[in-house]
C-alpha cells in the first residue's frame, strides 16, 4: 500500500512546503463497526497528499509518479471497488476544486461536514461545496455473504474562502449566534453527525444516551449529569430552545416534535456557516464535551480559530 511507485518525502498533508491555498487529503478504511481508520503504507504512515491549486489528484489502484502538479494515492484493490474511483482537479475559469467520479459503474457519495451525502453517478462531476469534504468510495467486503455494500473514504480540506472568491461560501444569510450551552446542547446530541471522518449512518441522540455517555466517561456536569442532558435538552428543544422559536427552518413534527425533527434545521445551522468543523473542536475542548464528537484531529485545518 503506498502512494506513488516513488512517493517524494515530505508529500503529505503537513508538509511545509504546501501553501496556505493547498488542498489536502487522507484515505480512510470505514471498519464494520462504522469507524474510520486511516489507510497506511507498508512503512506505516497514512495515505496523504497536499495538492496545489490548478493540480490534479488522483487516487487509484495503480498508483502513479507524483510530480508538483499531479498527486496519486493509490488505494488497495478491492471486489467491487472501482480502479480509478475519484478524481480532483480546480475549475480554473471559477477556483472551485471538482471532484469526479471516474469509475464505470459506482455510484459515489460526496458529503460536506455536517450534512447528508448526495449521489454522484459515475463519469459526472460536481464542485466541492465546502471545505471539508467526504467521498464514499463503495467496495464490496471479500467476506460477505451477502454482497453488502462497503467503504473507503475519501477525506478532503481545503481553505476557507470569503467575499465569493471560491466554491465554500454558498449562503450569505446572517450567522447566528449560538451561547455556550446551544454549543454544548449541538455536540451532546447532534455529535454523529459532527464527528468526523463521518459515520456511515449517524443518529440524533436520545437524553438516556446522554447520559449514559457522562456517566462513562465521568462528566462532572452541574447539577448532576442527567439533570444536565435534561436541560440541555431544553436549550435546545425547550418552549424558549434554540429550534422551538427559529424562524430560518421549516417547523417539522408538530407542537410536541423531538429534537430529531430537527435535523433540518441543524442542517441549516451548518449551511449558514455557523458550524463549522473547526469550531466544533473547539467546543468540544472548551466544554469538556469530547466523548460526544469524535474527531480526528489530523483533519483539522491549521490556522486559528475565528468566529464565534
Amino acid at each position: 500500500m503506498t502512494t506513488s511507485a516513488t512517493p517524494p518525502s515530505g508529500s503529505g498533508p503537513r508538509d511545509n512546503h504546501a501553501s496556505a491555498a493547498a488542498l489536502r487529503a487522507w484515505l480512510y478504511e470505514v471498519g464494520p463497526d462504522g469507524m474510520s481508520q486511516p489507510m497506511r503504507t507498508p512503512a506505516g504512515p497514512p495515505i496523504t497528499a497536499a495538492l496545489e491549486p490548478g493540480g490534479a489528484l488522483y487516487v487509484s489502484v495503480q498508483g502513479g509518479q507524483n510530480t508538483p502538479d499531479k498527486k496519486y494515492l493509490r488505494v488497495p484493490h478491492a471486489e467491487g471497488m472501482s480502479f480509478d474511483p475519484v478524481t480532483v482537479t480546480m475549475d480554473k475559469a471559477t477556483g472551485f476544486w471538482m471532484i469526479k467520479n471516474s469509475g464505470q459503474t459506482n455510484t459515489l457519495r460526496i458529503q460536506q461536514y455536517g450534512l447528508s451525502a448526495v449521489p454522484l453517478r459515475p463519469q459526472t462531476s460536481m464542485p466541492m461545496s465546502g471545505p471539508d469534504v467526504a467521498v464514499w468510495i463503495p467496495v464490496v467486503p471479500r467476506r460477505s455473504s451477502k454482497k453488502s455494500e462497503s467503504f473507503r473514504l475519501l477525506v478532503l480540506n481545503g481553505p476557507e474562502k470569503q467575499d465569493g472568491l471560491g466554491p465554500t461560501v454558498m449562503i450569505t444569510a446572517p450567522r447566528h449566534y449560538l451561547s455556550p450551552a446551544k454549543q454544548e446542547a449541538l455536540i451532546a446530541y447532534f455529535g454523529p453527525h459532527l464527528s468526523w471522518p463521518p459515520l456511515p449512518a449517524p443518529h440524533v441522540r436520545q437524553q438516556a444516551e446522554v447520559e449514559r455517555i457522562a456517566l462513562q466517561f465521568r462528566l462532572e456536569k452541574e447539577p448532576t449529569p442527567e439533570r444536565w442532558a435534561r436541560n440541555r435538552f431544553d436549550v435546545l428543544a425547550g418552549r424558549d430552545g434554540l429550534f422551538r422559536d427559529a424562524d430560518w427552518f421549516p417547523r417539522l413534527g408538530g407542537p410536541e416534535r423531538s429534537l430529531a425533527n430537527h435535523l433540518a434545521a441543524f442542517h441549516r445551522l451548518v449551511e449558514l456557516r455557523t458550524i463549522t468543523l473547526r469550531r466544533v473542536c473547539q467546543w468540544a475542548v472548551k466544554y469538556d464535551v469530547v466523548p460526544y464528537a469524535v474527531i480526528d484531529r489530523q483533519l483539522m485545518p491549521k490556522g486559528p480559530v475565528t468566529g464565534p
